[in-house]
C-alpha cells in the first residue's frame, strides 16, 4: 500500500484454520491492515511418522485504514504463504489489495520471529 515501505506484521492464530494478521505499512503515510484469513496448513511426515507443518497458504479479507489526508477506510483482500524455516523463524510472502480512495496492491516479503 506504499511504493517502498516498512511493514510490521503479526499472525495471531484464532483456531487451526483461522488467523488474524494485523499489519502496519509505513511510508510517506501509514496504512493499517486488519484481515482475518483462512489458513490451509501443508503437512509432511518425518521418518518417525510425526506430522509437521511445512507451509501455510492463506487467503482472507478485512479492513484497510489509511492515515493520509482525509483518512479513509476500505475493504482489504489478502493472500500468501508462510514457510517455516526453523522453530524460531518463518518466511512469509503475501499480496494485499486495498480498496481505499483508489485500488492499491502491495507485495510483502519478510521473515518473522515465532514466539
Amino acid at each position: 500500500m506504499g511504493e517502498t515501505a516498512f511493514t510490521v506484521f503479526s499472525k495471531i492464530g484464532l483456531t487451526n484454520n483461522f488467523s488474524f494478521r494485523p499489519a502496519a505499512v509505513v511510508s510517506d503515510k501509514a496504512v493499517f491492515l486488519l484481515p482475518v484469513t483462512i489458513d490451509f496448513p501443508v503437512e509432511s511426515f518425518t521418518d518417525f511418522g510425526e506430522s509437521q507443518i511445512i507451509a501455510v497458504p492463506y487467503i482472507g479479507g478485512g479492513a484497510a485504514i489509511s492515515t493520509s489526508e482525509g483518512s479513509s477506510v476500505g475493504f482489504l483482500l489478502t493472500g500468501g504463504v508462510d514457510v517455516r524455516l526453523s522453530p524460531e523463524f518463518t518466511a512469509t510472502a503475501g499480496v494485499n489489495v486495498g480498496f481505499l480512495d483508489k485500488t492499491d496492491v502491495g507485495l510483502m516479503l519478510g521473515i518473522g520471529y515465532n514466539f
